[in-house]
């Protein structure tokens, strides 16, 4: 049942350090029933009605979710839920209709109005998508869910997800959530259509969701994976101080941006590359240019007030409209100075070469570890570049994992087609292990032989680019 609530309290979020040891409690399908788990406590906040504690039990890091308030109420609202609604749609305060249906004190309407949004919204899930420190949620079948939390991804680098002791406690649970999911999102999830890629509505925050039906899964584990989007994408120089890459890099950047320049963002998977590329364009384009984005599932949300579009996929029975489809569609949208595919994987790569050769900026993200990979697999089948077309690009840059922090520009190549031999070739402008973060900008621009492709693209003095300042400062 999907329900629009005005007015709500926006949750509490305490931020605090409490190392002690402790003792939290199992969340099953019974919150009642209670498992202790035994820990020291490396961080502890609150978000709605749980307070969350991350604790470290014989080295396992765990997510501990601790209600704040009496079980009783959740059961109350879920029995009361169709009078509540009722008399909200009658334009009563949502804290006195609390109040009066399911007999809470005053004092408790903010975590009942949490509890309420849980009812209404995702149950269990609701809140892992309210945590500002998760980032990645992961249910396989019945059992814990698990997490990636952007604290312990900081503070304990070689952690990759976290077990959590909110439970999903049988098989029926878990396809009824991917229903609910598949829902809300407005598609659905069966055995005629067993892999399902959306995101999320945007008043709930436009995540990407990818589930799997128990019919093709092993041993009928259902699976849902949730990667959060970001409200707002860091500054370039905000990612510079945390080291991700150097300064001379991010202005090299800057200028690409400003030249119509085009690049691929390559990298393992969650390694950064969609963070980087939002960066980029939020950090650097213009307010007044127009920007064309085509994506499976909307992660880069055009700015407010901006004349950026954005494309997704779309399928309903025998219509379908793909990648292809919508890079063509972007190049009538009249966008005059940047086109951005979120992931190349076919055929909308030839589009993008398009958008290129007509004097467009191209930026692109892309699954693969190294330059030599992605040369390869463009010019392979199903892409089947040709070496020239790739050489349209003039950058690849290299995402991948380090300690501090733990996404990483790693090296940034040029793109170099070899006429002569009729074959791509790739010149290291900066390598993370041999130059370090301290690189100067005259530097790069040495090792660059294609600058004055650039210099002649860009429409004012490369120093006044320079100077000119981050649009998310």
């Amino acid at each position: 049942m999907k329900l629009s609530i005005k007015n709500l309290v926006k949750h509490l979020i305490i931020f605090s350090r409490l190392p002690r040891r402790n003792t939290k409690y199992e969340l099953g399908r019974d919150s009642t029933r209670y498992i202790p788990i035994v820990g020291n406590v490396l961080f502890s906040y609150v978000v709605g009605a749980y307070k969350i504690d991350i604790t470290n039990d014989n080295g396992e890091t765990i997510y501990v979710a601790t209600p704040l308030i009496d079980k009783h109420i959740f059961d109350s609202i879920e029995s009361r839920l169709d009078d509540i609604i009722a008399l909200m749609r009658k334009g009563n305060d949502i804290g006195d209709v609390l109040v009066e249906v399911i007999g809470i004190d005053r004092g408790n309407v903010a975590e009942a109005i949490y509890a309420l949004r849980s009812v209404t919204g995702y149950g269990k899930l609701q809140i892992f998508l309210d945590d500002p420190y998760i980032t990645d949620i992961s249910i396989v079948g019945p059992g814990h869910v698990w997490v990636k939390h952007s604290w312990v991804e900081q503070k304990i680098p070689e952690v990759d997800f976290i077990r959590t002791n909110i439970v999903l406690e049988s098989f029926d649970e878990v396809v009824k959530l991917q229903q609910l999911i598949a829902t809300k999102c407005g598609t659905y999830i069966s055995t005629s259509n067993p892999i399902v890629d959306t995101a999320l509505p945007p008043k709930d925050g436009g995540h990407r969701v990818h589930m799997v039906a128990y019919t093709i899964s092993t041993s009928r584990r259902p699976e849902i994976v949730i990667r959060k989007k970001m409200p707002n994408p860091p500054s370039i120089y905000h990612m510079v101080n945390q080291g991700v890459l150097p300064k001379a890099v991010a202005d090299l950047f800057k200028v690409l941006i400003r030249a119509r320049g085009s690049m691929i963002i390559a990298g393992p998977p969650g390694s950064g590359k969609t963070t980087l590329l939002r960066s980029l364009l939020y950090s650097f384009v213009p307010p007044g240019w127009k920007v064309a984005i085509i994506e499976d599932t909307g992660e880069i949300d055009p700015p407010p007030g901006s004349s950026w579009v954005r494309y997704t996929t779309f399928e309903l029975g025998v219509v379908k409209i793909d990648l292809f489809d919508l890079a063509k569609a972007a190049l009538r949208s009249s966008a005059t100075k940047i086109i951005v595919v979120g992931e190349t994987r076919g055929e909308e790569a030839k589009v993008l070469v398009n958008a290129l050769l007509a004097g467009l900026g191209g930026y692109s993200t892309f699954h693969g570890s190294s330059p030599e990979e992605v040369i390869t697999r463009f010019t392979g089948p199903p892409i089947n570049l040709s070496p020239v077309q790739v050489a349209m690009f003039n950058f690849i840059a290299i995402m991948g994992y380090g300690e501090k922090p733990k996404r990483q520009l790693k090296r940034l190549v040029e793109l170099i087609y070899n006429a002569e031999k009729g074959y791509m070739d790739f010149n290291i402008v900066w390598d993370r292990e041999k130059d370090g973060l301290n690189i100067s900008f005259e530097e790069l621009v040495k090792r660059i032989r294609r600058w004055s492709e650039l210099r002649i693209k860009t429409e004012i003095p490369i120093e006044q680019i320079l100077n000119t300042g981050d649009v998310l400062s």
